[in-house]
């Protein structure tokens, strides 16, 4: 029998089905088998008519049938059921993780630039006062509290706010959720979800918040743009991160299907 070009109608073809029929055990690879044979077959027949070989391959699919309609009624193996749910709850486990670490780490970092943020602000009037507020007689709301550690009491860790205290945690637990996950990864069947599924969310939020933090950079009272500015950059970085390991695919079984 002639052999599909390399990269031709039936090979493409084939190669759909291949992927179509995942899961689907011995019956996908009788399917796929049978597909194979048959389209050799009706291309041959198509080449003795004189037809070259992309017109002899495109009649043969042609009068073979879609891969939809062809691979249908192929039944899902019960073990790729099982798959799926694994790939689910992996999915979800990593994005819970990710999303702890996103926020309760998006906490740390602004809280670490809080200081140079807070003089930046006092330097600069940006809380409302008069420039180098500091240096003048000035009423403090807490007496035994300096003019510095009270202003950068006023700036929110976190957008909306936030709770100051229990940020450094929500990141503890982000990477405790993710290092839990590698272990149960390495020692069971539970799969690798495709990275990209946090792309798309994560470079949303990285859109809404740098977009507010920037707009915050030009306000007068500046004390919540430092927190949108680095959950945003931080949620770009993840999103970037994601998309590079986009080929990432999860280790779903193919049901012994190979060409």
């Amino acid at each position: 029998m002639t052999a599909p070009t390399g990269d031709g109608p039936v090979e493409q073809y084939l190669d759909e089905m291949f992927d179509r029929l995942a899961g689907t055990g011995p019956a996908g690879r009788r399917m796929l088998a049978e597909a194979e044979s048959h389209l050799l077959a009706a291309v041959e027949d198509g080449r003795d008519r004189g037809l070259d070989a992309e017109a002899a391959e495109r009649e043969a699919i042609a009068r073979f049938g879609t891969v939809t309609t062809v691979v249908r009624h192929v039944p899902v193996a019960t073990g790729e059921v099982r798959q799926r749910l694994r790939h689910l709850l992996s999915v979800v486990w990593v994005a819970a993780g990710a999303v702890l670490l996103w926020w309760g780490g998006s906490g740390v970092i602004t809280w670490l630039l809080s200081g140079p943020w807070t003089r930046l602000l006092i330097a600069t009037d940006r809380f409302g006062a008069q420039p180098d507020m500091c240096e003048r007689p000035w009423v403090p709301l807490n007496p035994a509290v300096d003019c510095f550690t009270q202003y950068r009491e006023y700036l929110n860790l976190l957008p909306h706010g936030g709770d100051r205290d229990t940020y450094p945690w929500v990141a503890v637990g982000g990477v405790a959720v993710l290092v839990a996950w590698l272990i149960v990864r390495r020692v069971t069947a539970l799969g690798t979800p495709r990275m990209i599924l946090l792309s798309v969310p994560f470079g949303l939020a990285a859109l809404v918040l740098t977009t507010y933090g920037v707009l915050g950079v030009f306000h007068q009272a500046q004390n919540w743009a430092l927190s949108y500015l680095v959950a945003g950059l931080f949620a770009a970085g993840t999103s970037v991160a994601a998309l590079v390991n986009r080929n990432a695919a999860p280790d779903q079984a193919r049901g012994g299907i190979s060409r």
